[in-house]
């Protein structure tokens, strides 16, 4: 036997300050009694002495509230167990496209060794299903499946310059989302039963090394906290500025480094704006937050911290299913408590007729035939 909120007996000493106040109470009108006068002649004039059924009334009192707070404390016994099905472990990857990822401060590129990473993530994490979405200025998805290598060959089959310009990292991260969410067909989310939503682990992983200056991804990273994801951010890229390749589409070789109109070398690097504005999406839903150092991605990070959740979230479990009984103790209580109210503090008289005077000769005037006169 168990009990649903056990912290709710503590309640029970309620019962023994009612016992104590019903004793003090006796003990008073005892008191008062005495005063009246001398103890023989008090005793003579009551008709029923009251405190036999005074005592029961109380213990059937005291019984009820004891009673009542056990059935508030939820009692219940285990009548079976069930298998809890797994947690459903789904992860979509959003990679940076932007031409900036072809700088090589990371060998051999920052898109290369993020993409083959992210590869190898997606390849010793079987359990998990893979979605990934593909971003600069606009932003390309593929849903969440258990098939790891059509993710893997969807990751690999865009190229920066394939893609418009631009770093759309809110339009991104919205797109992921809303393949982790159950949408309607006017594209708003549906609610999902607090059961599911408790198996369902949803995080995204954002691989990128600029800052969004069209959209507000942060406000994007908390609409996804409220839906129960979590965001990784992997920041790639070093602070120091770094040319970035000028990749010819035909060949897929660089011819060189990109420069603007007037000749002028074109650089990137992490801004500490734009660290600042990752380092939020990923405190947001509190995910981690890592930058690449030592020519890494700091994805072997997120996946120690994948790994580490199906251990505790991806096995079946057992749970024991409870019957409640606190029917029981309550429809006793309320007995008690009829009882209590149908129990007077002294046995009811029955009413007797009054009796009927008698004639002067002591005959009953019931049995007394009644004569009329003779009309002459």
């Amino acid at each position: 036997m168990t009990f649903a909120h056990p912290s709710l007996l503590l309640l029970l000493p309620i019962a023994l300050l009612l016992l104590a106040i019903q004793i003090l109470g006796d003990v008073r009108r005892r008191r008062a009694r005495a005063g009246l006068g001398d103890a023989p002649l008090v005793d003579g004039l009551v008709t029923f002495d009251a405190g036999p059924r005074r005592a029961i009334k109380g213990a059937l009192r005291v019984l009820a509230v004891v009673l009542a707070i056990v059935a508030v404390a939820r009692p219940r016994y285990g009548r079976g167990t069930k298998v809890v099905p797994a947690a459903d472990v789904s992860a979509v990857i959003v990679l940076d496209l932007s031409k900036s990822m072809y700088a090589q401060d990371v060998l051999p590129s920052r898109l290369d060794r993020a993409r083959s990473d992210a590869l190898r993530m997606i390849k010793t994490l079987p359990r998990v299903r893979w979605g990934a979405v593909a971003f600069a200025g606009e932003a390309i998805a593929f849903p969440p499946t258990t098939d790891a290598l059509e993710t893997a060959s969807f990751l690999g089959a865009h190229q920066p310059i394939e893609m418009p310009p631009g770093t759309a990292i809110a339009r991104a991260l919205e797109l992921a989302r809303r393949q982790l969410v159950p949408q309607s067909s006017d594209g708003t989310s549906l609610p999902v039963d607090p059961g599911t939503r408790a198996r369902r682990k949803a995080t995204i992983i954002l691989i990128t090394d600029g800052e969004d200056l069209e959209g507000d991804p942060v406000a994007v990273a908390r609409t996804a906290a409220g839906d129960g994801i979590r965001i990784h951010v992997a920041a790639i890229g070093g602070r120091a500025p770094q040319p970035i390749p000028d990749v010819d589409p035909a060949t897929g070789q660089s011819k060189g480094y990109i420069r603007d109109d007037d000749g002028t070398l074109v650089t990137t690097e992490l801004s500490p704006q734009a660290e600042d504005q990752l380092k939020s999406i990923a405190a947001e839903t509190k995910g981690r937050f890592v930058h690449a150092e030592d020519g890494t991605t700091g994805l072997s990070t997120i996946e120690s911290e994948l790994r580490a959740m199906i251990a505790k979230e991806g096995t079946e479990k057992v749970e024991t299913l409870f019957a409640d009984v606190f029917g029981v103790p309550l429809s006793i209580a309320l007995g008690l408590l009829v009882l209590d109210t149908l129990l007077g503090e002294a046995p009811r008289r029955r009413r007797r007729e009054p009796r009927p005077a008698h004639l002067p000769d002591g005959r009953d005037p019931r049995w007394v035939r009644t004569r009329r006169p003779r009309a002459r």
